[in-house]
């Protein structure tokens, strides 16, 4: 979808680009402090020195960048630390808004979504300020460090030219990732960002120089400042752009949606990768189109790389043309088999991982790559009970746990990470905003909203699991199918269905025996998510007996089947995934389908969903359903983040970050999925520990 430039129309501008042109800047040259341009009275950039000021501080404008969208970008730095910013200014200019409709852009921007919760996560550029100025016919958007100033995809196509077609699969796994969080967000019931991204381009997405591709002028942004009316956006539309990037990317054409040549021509399509060119007529909805983004990323991560599909391809050929080669070829074929067939075995199975794991080779290796790191003490905190306090007591590495990995991540630096629990009352995060000098910063799950005042990077995804005893007697697990809906738990966890036939005919005449865990992370998400914040909802659930998560586990592998056999309670994920004597259920939600969070890897090398006939304490260790949790299928599912201050003059404004970084490593990476959390970028199978850490 095109959004009307209006600054094109109202000016006469030589270059018919005014945002881009370079009049407006030889004027403030020619004539320092001009305000228009003098070939066509469009307003001239800021000069450099320039000062902005903001709710969170004045900027410098250093020079500017470049236009985007419908503005400008500007190198500048915060001035009360240093720090780069990158400053998007969008233009008011009486010629296209009059002064009604200039109040009424101005007051929308102050209202829009700033850091918005998962925004860095999904890799989607937002401000962390707006600054609309009512004596000024200019807007400013603040955005932190120098991501949002990267180069776009157009610009990198034009000076390296066509992208292979595995570097092209990496954009679209990367982009179809971000749409599914675009899609699917909601804040109180509001789109933050819209139904859907709604401008996307080759111009609207950024690729770093470690190949991170990242989202930005969205049109509920990029809209308010044309005056044309806002045209409707939706996924479909999204996926169908994101096919044309695609072929754009692949082909080496910056092609525009009205220049398309027509596709269903094999002729412009490249031969490479058969496989791409079948996903991306699904995206163009040329052939059926996929039904939303989690689907066609997962049909991405299933394509077979491209040498294995000439190989299948060539097993293909018609049978006319195998007919007319000379019989001499026929022994050398027969013995060709057993080696065509090794060579589909080992790519193909791997295939569907080739992608990730390339993302996580990009991830520095070790705590000892990661740089800027003073000596000092670093004191935080995290939800006593909770998954961060579970996870420092696990021992991946020998007989040392992960606290004792993190509490000095770099031998050779004196700088000591430590730990301060709290009682379960105080909530982590508000230690961080009261007591910098106690706490510099939180690691918390994020189920609800980030309070005012703080930031978030994001380390790994936790979760709630559901589970029913694995008993043979009353078998709960098989009776339910191995799942159960939202909707179910929220009749069970407030009162309104008690005995297991009510919920079905074909379910036992026994009692429903829920337990309510005593862990705030859990309770506060099930709250969230299954009743969905209603106090009404609340009061009843608080009615539910209560005891932990370790005591109700302790209790069903130990305890007498006929006291436990219709209980069902619920737990985190680092504290559940692994226990044998409970089946943890399926859950489904709005009519979708149930969707299973551990998998199980069977004795001939199959990875697949558990159910209720396995004997999970007879298998290998169930593993937590990774695709799942980074998707957002699972609905159970959180963020973990470190939580750190937005005030920059406070101490942990810069530790929180840094810790995150030890924790995004590819050993940070690792320990944490061996503690039983869910990496951001899965670990490869044969990863190893770097011998500083198994060393120490």
């Amino acid at each position: 979808m095109s959004i009307v430039d209006p600054l094109t129309q109202a000016y006469r501008c030589t270059q018919n680009t005014p945002l881009g042109c370079k009049k407006p800047r030889e004027t403030i040259k020619e004539i320092p402090g001009a305000k228009f341009c003098l070939e066509c009275g469009f307003p001239t950039p800021l000069p450099a020195q320039s000062e902005i000021r903001g709710r969170l501080g004045t900027y410098r404008i250093s020079n500017l960048l470049r236009s985007q969208g419908l503005g400008r970008l500007y190198k500048a730095i915060q001035i009360s630390n240093g720090q780069p910013v990158v400053v998007k200014e969008f233009l008011l200019p009486n010629r296209c808004f009059n002064s009604a409709e200039a109040a009424q852009r101005r007051s929308v921007v102050r209202q829009m979504p700033f850091n918005t919760s998962k925004s860095r996560e999904f890799r989607v550029i937002t401000p962390v300020e707006a600054i609309a100025d009512p004596s000024c016919d200019r807007i400013h958007l603040i955005f932190p460090n120098s991501t949002a100033s990267t180069s776009t995809l157009k610009q990198t196509l034009q000076k390296s030219g066509a992208f292979p077609s595995d570097k092209t699969r990496q954009v679209l796994l990367q982009v179809l990732q971000t749409l599914h969080f675009i899609h699917n967000q909601s804040t109180a019931g509001a789109k933050p960002f819209g139904a859907a991204h709604g401008n996307l381009s080759l111009n609207s997405l950024l690729i770093s120089d470690d190949a991170y591709v990242y989202t930005c002028d969205l049109a509920d942004w990029e809209q308010l400042f044309t005056t044309a009316s806002p045209q409707a956006s939706s996924p479909a539309q999204d996926l169908i752009d994101l096919g044309l990037i695609g072929f754009s990317l692949w082909t080496g054409q910056a092609i525009e949606s009205g220049a398309l040549p027509n596709l269903r021509e094999t002729q412009h399509w490249p031969q490479d990768d058969p496989p791409l060119k079948d996903f991306l007529h699904r995206l163009l909805a040329l052939d059926a189109p996929f039904e939303n983004a989690a689907e066609a990323r997962q049909m991405l991560l299933k394509l077979p790389q491209p040498d294995s599909a000439r190989i299948v391809q060539a097993n293909r050929e018609p049978e006319k043309k195998r007919k007319k080669r000379s019989r001499k070829y026929w022994l050398l074929s027969l013995l060709a088999l057993p080696i065509l067939g090794g060579l589909l075995w080992l790519i193909l199975p791997r295939s569907s991982s080739h992608a990730e794991s390339n993302q996580f080779k990009r991830l520095l290796p070790s705590f000892a790559d990661v740089n800027g790191i003073q000596p000092g003490q670093y004191p935080y905190t995290g939800e006593a009970l909770g998954t961060w306090s579970t996870v420092l007591g696990k021992k991946p590495v020998s007989d040392r746990n992960i606290r004792t990995l993190l509490t000095q991540p770099k031998s050779d630096v004196e700088a000591t990470f430590e730990y301060r629990g709290y009682r379960p009352e105080r909530s982590p995060l508000n230690e961080v905003l009261t007591a910098n000098g106690k706490a510099e910063f939180a690691i918390a799950s994020l189920s609800t909203q980030l309070p005012d005042g703080l930031l978030q990077e994001p380390i790994a995804y936790d979760g709630l699991l559901v589970y029913v005893p694995a008993y043979k007697s009353k078998n709960l697990p098989h009776l339910l199918n191995g799942q159960i809906s939202l909707e179910q738990l929220q009749q069970i966890f407030t009162g309104q269905i008690t005995n297991w036939q009510q919920l079905d005919s074909g379910l036992p005449d026994l009692p429903i025996k829920p337990y309510r865990p005593k862990e705030p992370e859990a309770l506060r998400l099930f709250q969230q998510k299954v009743l969905e914040n209603d106090p009404q909802l609340i009061a009843q659930f608080r009615k539910v007996e209560q005891r932990s998560t370790f005591d109700t586990l302790r209790s069903i592998a130990t305890g007498e089947q006929q006291s436990e056999a219709g209980s069902i309670s619920f737990g985190l994920l680092t504290q559940t995934w692994d226990q044998c004597k409970v089946y943890p259920l399926a859950l489904s939600q709005n009519n979708k389908t149930p969707v299973q969070p551990l998998l199980r890897q069977t004795t001939s090398g199959i990875v697949k969903s558990i159910s209720p006939t396995d004997n999970l304490c007879l298998e290998k260790k169930p593993l937590p359903n990774l695709s799942v949790f980074q998707s957002g299928q699972y609905p159970l599912n959180m963020p973990l983040i470190v939580a750190y201050p937005l005030d920059n003059n406070l101490p942990g404004h810069n530790s929180g970050p840094l810790f995150a970084k030890f924790l995004k490593t590819q050993d940070g990476q690792y320990l944490l999925q061996q503690a039983g959390l869910v990496p951001l970028q899965s670990t490869p199978k044969t990863h190893q520990l770097s011998q500083p850490i198994v060393n120490r």
